[in-house]
């Protein structure tokens, strides 16, 4: 097997001891990072990606490398995160491509769904958890437990529809009209799982249906469901499974997420399963519209707990934040905000290909959606994608054959999240005065592990001089991408484990850089 890109050691030491702002002494710097380890801002819960659509190569030692480059703390990029799809598509025999068929709600001979009505009103639908999708899915959680202690230490999974179940006969969505614009749509009885609404009477079946995919999920698939998202993109047209909801419609629904859940056994909540919403397609999100509605309602506030949003407006955003932006909203209802989508979606502001340049963009993007949006997730789009994706734009790894290739974006994640784990805090940290300098530190609140990440976008090296407040550094040692490293150990602080007193890192052109170790 031949694998184009790996992770190298390289014995290069690039942290020197200088002296503290306005001492004498022979050190020099560019600017000063203020890191306050005692004033600390959101949890992180951690970073990963999605495999809808997509399934491991057959070959198990290609696989397990694929694998161990997403989610090995040792030797990948750590990621604690799977998104997968929930596969409602329903083509039946006459509709446009009948073979777009997932099968996983088993249909009775007449196309209706099976299901048995229990004593107390709900609905236990028969499902197929060998469908295409699933079992690929079961395959990959299979993969990700197989690397044990090097793995993560709790796979976080969510579930996401792309649309409900749909099909000519059973007719579960209704047209889309007097919305006006781009949003109306008169469903193509020969395409049904394209957008189309929900229709209200089978609100309550649907919840029953999600319910019986939450409560088999673990027993079927491997591993438990930490969180369900109510809908893909509900304000994004496409010719592709979708289905549209407004502010009002999410509230509504999960009012009945929060009534029908319990009686079919589900716990909610902090204790038990996270809901999410809206997972809306970018940041240019209308919070009024979208999410207040369910914020407002005390039966749906009480039952979503996660708010979610893509990022497709970074590649046409030129304010240099790469499409984030504070939502004091969001921080303010106490809800986790996860940005759930992304990928190098090719916009005017967004540096194409796999190299440094859109490695450095991503590294950009996860600080402003740490820093500023204070999100407590990060996920890409797909995890890797096969020889036919020809662009290499919307995954993070290319499978071709035996060969698998991965973008210099996944070692630009990697810096952050083989590092930083579920559970550490964002502390406050400031840098003065280097500009196209990004920085960002975190710790681990029960121990006494911090990382520093450090994002050098511009073409001349810098130097800047760290100042911890509040702890003083025990040991530090660093990891660095750029054109030619890829997530690079380069050893302890001055090739010593003693640290010294004051701490100058010198931070190359284009490069990230993370300074992971200990404090007392």
């Amino acid at each position: 097997m031949k694998y184009i890109i790996f992770f190298a050691v390289v014995p290069v030491l690039f942290l020197t001891c200088g002296t503290s702002p306005g001492g004498g002494g022979s050190g020099e710097y560019d600017g000063v990072m203020e890191i306050r380890y005692n004033e600390h801002h959101q949890v992180i819960d951690g970073f990963g990606g999605s495999n809808a659509w997509t399934r491991l190569p057959s070959d198990i030692e290609t696989a397990d490398e694929v694998v161990k480059l997403l989610y090995s703390k040792t030797e990948g990029a750590g990621f604690t995160i799977l998104r997968n799809r929930i596969p409602f598509r329903e083509r039946l025999s006459g509709d446009d491509d009948p073979g777009l068929n997932d099968g996983f709600v088993v249909r009775k001979s007449d196309n209706t769904y099976d299901y048995t009505v229990n004593a107390d009103g709900t609905k236990t639908f028969n499902l197929n958890w060998n469908s295409w999708d699933l079992s690929g899915t079961r395959h990959l959680i299979s993969r990700i437990n197989s690397l044990g202690r090097n793995g993560p230490e709790t796979l976080t999974i969510m579930s996401t529809p792309w649309t409900p179940p749909n099909n000519r006969v059973t007719q579960w969505k209704e047209d889309v009209a007097g919305l006006g614009g781009n949003l109306d749509y008169t469903i193509d009885w020969t395409r049904p799982d394209w957008w189309g609404r929900l229709k209200k009477d089978k609100y309550n079946d649907y919840a029953d249906l999600l319910a019986d995919y939450v409560k088999n999920f673990e027993a079927r698939m491997g591993a438990p469901l930490a969180i369900l998202s109510v809908q893909n993109e509900p304000n994004w047209k496409v010719k592709y499974e979708s289905a549209y909801w407004s502010g009002v419609d999410i509230r509504d629904f999960l009012a009945v997420i929060g009534q029908r859940f319990p009686m079919k056994g589900v716990v909610l909540g902090e204790n038990g399963l996270g809901i999410m919403a809206p997972e809306y397609e970018n940041f240019n999100i209308r919070f009024d519209e979208m999410i207040q509605p369910s914020l407002n309602d005390a039966s749906a506030n009480s039952v979503f707990t996660h708010i979610g949003l893509h990022q497709y407006n970074a590649s046409w955003d030129s304010s240099g934040m790469a499409g984030a932006k504070a939502f004091p909203q969001i921080i303010a209802s106490g809800k986790r905000f996860w940005q759930t989508e992304v990928s190098n979606s090719g916009g005017p502001n967004m540096p194409k290909g796999t190299g440094i340049d859109n490695a450095l963009f991503f590294a950009k993007m996860i600080h402003y959606d740490m820093t500023l949006a204070q999100t407590n997730a990060f996920l890409y789009w797909w995890l890797w994608t096969g020889s036919g994706d020809t662009d290499f734009a919307g995954s993070l790894i290319k499978v071709d054959g035996d060969t698998v290739i991965a973008a210099l974006r996944l070692y630009a994640m990697g810096q952050y999240s083989r590092f930083i784990r579920p559970g550490w805090l964002r502390l406050e940290a400031t840098t003065t005065p280097v500009p196209r300098v990004f920085s960002s530190a975190f710790r681990n609140p029960a121990t006494g592990e911090i990382a520093v990440v450090l994002v050098n976008e511009s073409t001349a090296p810098r130097t800047v001089y760290l100042n911890l407040e509040g702890a003083r550094f025990v040991s530090l040692e660093s990891w660095r991408t750029s054109a030619t490293e890829k997530l690079t150990p380069l050893g302890p602080v001055n090739g010593r484990r003693q640290i010294p007193a004051e701490i100058i890192v010198n931070l190359p052109a284009k490069s990230i850089s993370t300074f992971y170790g200990r404090v007392e």
